[in-house]
Formats: C-alpha cells, sequence, structure tokens
C-alpha cells in the first residue's frame, strides 16, 4: 500500500558525520504493512533495519532503538509486536526490551521517545524486522528515528509512521424523494423519397403553344400512424454549500468523544439520515 508521499519510506544513518556512527538503513517494509486496513484488519507498520557498516572502529553496532510513535498510542494500544532478528523470532517481554517512552519518561541517554526495542543488532549486514499493529487507524506522516549504541546517539531522520489525528473520515449518507417533470415536445416531421416518373403510354402531340389543363401542380395528402419511442432519464445533481465549523478549546489532551453538542440528540448523532 502506498504510503504518504510527505514522508519518507526509507532512512540512512550510515552518512552521518562524526567520531562514531551507527550505519544501520530503516525502511518502511509496504508488502507486509497493513496502512489502509479493510474492516477487519489491523493497520500494521513493518520496518527493516539492516546493517551496513564495516568492520572499523568508528562504526558501532544497535544497542537500542526507538520509533518516534504519536504520543497517544500506549502499550493496550498495540495490539501485536514482533521482533525478528536474522530472521530468528525474538521474545517480546514489555516493560524489559519493548517499552513506550514519554515526555515525561524518555529514553536514557537518547532523551528520545516513543516506542523503544531495546535489541542489539549487528553492524555488519544484521538484520532485524520490526512489525507493530493498532487498534485505531492513524494517519501516516513523518515519525523519527533514533538509534543508540557505541555511546553514540542517531537522530533526526524521519521515516513513514502513525502520527497523531485518524485517517478516517466522518461520513453521513442523506436521502431525499423528489417527484421530477419535464415537459416533452414532439414535433413531427415528413422526408420525402427522391420522385421517380414513368411514361404512361406514348406521347400526344398537338399543334401550337397551349397545353390542356388549368393546374400546375398536383396536391394530395398521406396518413400515417406513428408510435413515438421517448428515452429520458431521471437523475439529479448535488452540489454542497460551503463547509463551516465551530471552534473549541486547544488541549494537550485527547479529545473526549463522549461529550455531544446539546443542539444535536445523541440519537440522531448515531445513525444515518434519511429525508423522505
Amino acid at each position: 500500500m502506498k504510503a504518504n508521499p510527505s514522508c519518507n519510506l526509507q532512512i540512512d544513518y550510515s552518512g552521518m558525520t562524526g567520531e562514531r556512527r551507527l550505519p544501520f538503513v530503516i525502511s518502511l517494509n509496504l508488502e507486509d504493512s497493513i496502512l489502509t486496513p479493510s474492516e477487519n484488519e489491523h493497520q500494521k507498520f513493518c520496518y527493516d533495519i539492516v546493517g551496513v557498516g564495516n568492520d572499523q572502529p568508528q562504526d558501532a553496532d544497535l544497542n537500542h532503538l526507538l520509533f518516534g510513535i504519536c504520543p497517544f498510542i500506549k502499550e493496550e494500544d498495540i495490539v501485536d509486536l514482533s521482533v525478528s532478528i536474522n530472521d530468528d523470532p525474538q521474545t517480546i517481554l514489555w516493560g524489559e526490551n519493548a517499552e513506550i517512552k514519554t515526555a515525561e519518561n524518555p529514553d536514557h541517554p537518547t532523551g528520545c521517545i516513543g516506542l523503544k526495542l531495546d535489541f542489539p543488532l549487528n553492524k555488519i549486514n544484521g538484520y532485524m524486522k520490526v512489525c507493530f499493529s493498532l487498534r485505531t487507524v492513524y494517519t501516516i506522516g513523518p515519525v523519527n528515528v533514533c538509534l543508540f549504541g557505541g555511546n553514540t546517539t542517531a537522530t533526526g531522520l524521519t521515516v513513514c509512521g502513525p502520527v497523531c489525528g485518524s485517517s478516517e473520515s466522518c461520513e453521513s449518507i442523506f436521502y431525499q424523494k423528489e417527484s421530477i417533470c419535464v415537459p416533452v415536445t414532439i414535433t413531427p416531421y415528413a422526408t420525402p423519397g427522391t420522385a421517380t416518373a414513368t411514361c404512361c403510354g406514348t406521347p400526344i402531340i398537338r399543334q401550337g403553344t397551349t397545353c390542356g389543363g388549368e393546374q400546375t401542380s398536383c396536391t394530395f395528402t398521406v396518413t400515417q400512424n406513428l408510435c413515438i419511442e421517448i428515452p429520458i432519464s431521471f437523475g439529479a445533481a448535488i452540489e454542497t454549500g460551503a463547509a463551516s465549523v465551530q471552534c473549541g478549546n486547544v488541549s494537550e489532551e485527547p479529545c473526549d468523544c463522549s461529550e455531544t453538542p446539546e443542539e444535536i440528540p445523541t440519537e440522531v448523532r448515531d445513525r444515518r439520515f434519511f429525508l423522505r
């Protein structure tokens, strides 16, 4: 599934300069991720972490890393978490090798926040795969990936991940019964074909310049009954007016969706509307 183009599908810390570096490439695995889940699926993010370093003192092995997920996500919001190293599944122990670090309790010693995974990885061809599923569908955007190893921290590069805000929109369907009238005008026409003259007998020759008869043309009527087939398609063009919004108070706390405006009855908010 294609991710949001405003975020990176892959980041590379191997190009960072300094006395020590953490030579690891982190990629969002689109094949195994479920970014836009169906009704019976959870949103799922899978990442590949690959060591691309050399056997030299400047390069350091990975000690642990953090994915900077939306701070509203708690441990209970993650329905599934898996880690494998070199295709070997690891045992997840929340509070020991997996935890969520917050702004009030950041990671030591990096100071980073997010989903912390305390699994070491070799700098040379080490391969780690991380997958986690969420109860709620989140917007896909840039999240910070923080690495620590060899007493050095690598941070500041962002990859596509779950950011605050739901990707689902509130949708209502409305129906209105209408009786449509349209005037129909039928204009008959008759198109003559090509006239054909056939000689009847031999010509009669008379002396002089006067022709017999007083009329210069002959007229007659033809009556034909018609059955007119009239196909008419009925439909409606829909135009919406300008949207308006009533702004509430700004808070660092999550929205309390249990509160409903007094002017909108709860029983109306919880179902679709049908106008007759």
